[in-house]
């Protein structure tokens, strides 16, 4: 009884301490095993990088630097993509009037003329913010990954000169232009065939083509975007300072004289129009004035707005099986080739064998005749001198016979 009067309070002490201790460990430790996100400091990485950026490498470059500029912007990417949806006749010139009074950013309005690639964007809006944190964060290091695809595609034969597009290599910088700058043929592709083999196992490429069509081997195009005047003159990459560029004198038809930039040189994000989404890090936030807090707090909300993982994570399944469908299957093909060229080989080889046989068999048979014509003038020639000798043979028997019947005459006429 005295024992168990002891035991009570030491049992409750015990317990008292154990819930102190759990509610003393640090918040954050929860809350990122809950968000699945990285600590706000971390950088992607460049396999993160690889992964984000694969699908969109080989994009002509003008097109290309606007996604990244629009990809900072992830709910005016939305807004675009609902607005175009509702008005699919716009197109051209009336696309741009109309876009002049959207107070979107350029790059965003750029998109809109690309319907299909606005429609990824914001579909996939968890890639999209990605994608525009990588580039806000890790300017140089994205455009470093790209041109690093970019070797790979075209040392994979992959990445060419075509009649859709230009490829251009300077030095250890490969540019993608559009064949002719009035119309702009958007490439998609399997990333794992198109870089070879793929080098990050752990963190497959993502894709970003067409739903449901099956892509086979190298790049397929979107039907071409056609434009009365050379397209995306405003913005290029300046790949040696490793940023964007902006031509303050090509001002773009969908941007009006008052909203468009005065100072030239290297484009700058524009907070207002990131519309209260979290920056991914402290550092970010703080370089566009916003609390660096609010990075993690806000990050909740952002992801409940933008619905990130949940919505894409169905379609990028669908995706990766169709890829991988489409790879097991171009992979049997391959196989199959390799098969049949090898039969093919095999009977070259028998057939070469029996060519180099039959010629092998008439050289000896020519070579018996000529022997053989060789040989019969000597035994013609041998067999004429034995006759000669036996003629002989046979005269002088001849003669010795004559002579004795001669020599036997004379004996008669003697004994007579």
């Amino acid at each position: 009884m005295k024992t168990t009067s002891i035991y009570h309070p030491v049992l409750g002490l015990f317990i008292t301490f154990f819930l102190v201790f759990c509610l003393a460990l640090p918040p954050r430790q929860g809350k990122a095993e809950e968000t699945g996100y990285p600590e706000p400091s971390e950088k992607y990485s460049r396999e993160e990088l690889a992964q984000m950026l694969a699908p969109i490498a080989l994009y002509p470059d003008a097109l290309l630097s606007q996604i990244l500029m629009a990809s900072t912007y992830p709910i005016e990417v939305i807004e675009a993509d609902r607005w175009i949806k509702k008005n699919p006749e716009l197109k051209g010139d009336a696309l741009d009037t109309a876009l002049l009074d959207k107070n979107w950013d350029p790059g965003v309005k750029a998109i809109c003329h690309f319907p299909e690639i606005s429609a990824l964007m914001s579909e996939r809006i968890s890639e999209t913010t990605n994608l525009g944190n990588a580039f806000l964060a890790q300017e140089a290091e994205v455009m470093d990954v790209v041109q690093e695809l970019r070797t790979k595609a075209y040392d994979q034969g992959n990445l060419t000169t075509t009649s859709r597009q230009k490829v251009l290599v300077e030095k250890e910088t490969i540019i993608i232009e559009p064949a002719d700058p009035r119309v702009i043929y958007v490439p998609y592709y399997d990333p794992f065939h198109a870089y070879g083999p793929w080098w990050y196992p752990a963190y497959p490429p993502y894709y970003w083509g067409p739903p449901g069509v099956s892509i086979g081997v190298g790049i397929s195009y979107w039907p071409g975007f056609y434009f009365g005047f050379a397209f995306g003159t405003w913005s290029h990459f300046d790949w040696n300072r490793h940023h964007i560029y902006i031509n303050v004198q090509k001002r773009p038809r969908f941007v009006r004289h008052d909203r468009w930039i005065t100072t030239p040189g290297r484009w700058q994000h524009a907070p207002s129009h990131r519309r209260g989404v979290a920056y991914r890090d402290k550092s970010t936030a703080r370089k566009y004035g916003q609390d660096p807090n609010r990075s993690i707090g806000f990050r909740r909300d952002t992801r409940g707005f933008l619905g990130p993982r949940e919505v894409d994570r169905d379609r990028r399944g669908d995706d990766r099986i169709k890829i991988d469908r489409n790879r097991q299957q171009r992979k049997r093909v391959e196989q199959e080739q390799q098969i049949q060229k090898k039969t093919e080989r095999n009977k070259q080889e028998q057939g070469r064998v029996k060519h180099d046989r039959q010629i092998q068999q008439r050289t000896g048979q020519e070579i018996q005749t000529r022997k053989r014509i060789e040989r019969e003038p000597q035994q013609k020639s041998r067999s004429n001198v034995f006759n000669r000798i036996e003629e002989g043979r046979k005269e002088r028997q001849s003669s010795e016979r004559g002579r004795g019947s001669r020599q036997g005459l004379s004996d008669d006429s003697r004994g007579k």
